[in-house]
């Protein structure tokens, strides 16, 4: 009877004294600089429309090229071809937005 009893208390002191060693070790407001900063997201939506170039700057592919596109020109159409390159307006939101691209 008491075995069991001093068994289950046995268990809960260490499982507290595993867990105090745990928030010591990484736990607690030295925890962040132990760590070091924390990992910026990648925004995955952006990643697979934008691609960084040489320049320090963003370039996708042009839209409107999957149908309806008998309204168009033979050039314009042809001109959606081309990449687009972002503005410096755009760069900074894709700065944040792909934070390891460059």
């Amino acid at each position: 009877m008491f075995a069991g009893i001093f068994g289950a208390l046995q268990t809960a002191s260490q499982r507290v004294a595993a867990s105090a060693f745990t928030q010591s070790v990484l736990g607690g407001p030295q925890a962040q600089a132990v760590r070091g900063m924390a990992k910026l997201k990648t925004h995955k939506g952006t990643a697979k429309r934008w691609k960084a170039i040489a320049k320090g700057l963003y370039q996708r592919r042009q839209v409107g090229l999957r149908h309806l596109n008998r309204r168009l020109t033979p050039d314009s159409r042809r001109g959606k071809h081309s990449p687009v390159v972002c503005t410096p307006g755009q760069k900074r939101h894709l700065d944040r937005l792909l934070p390891y691209s460059q």
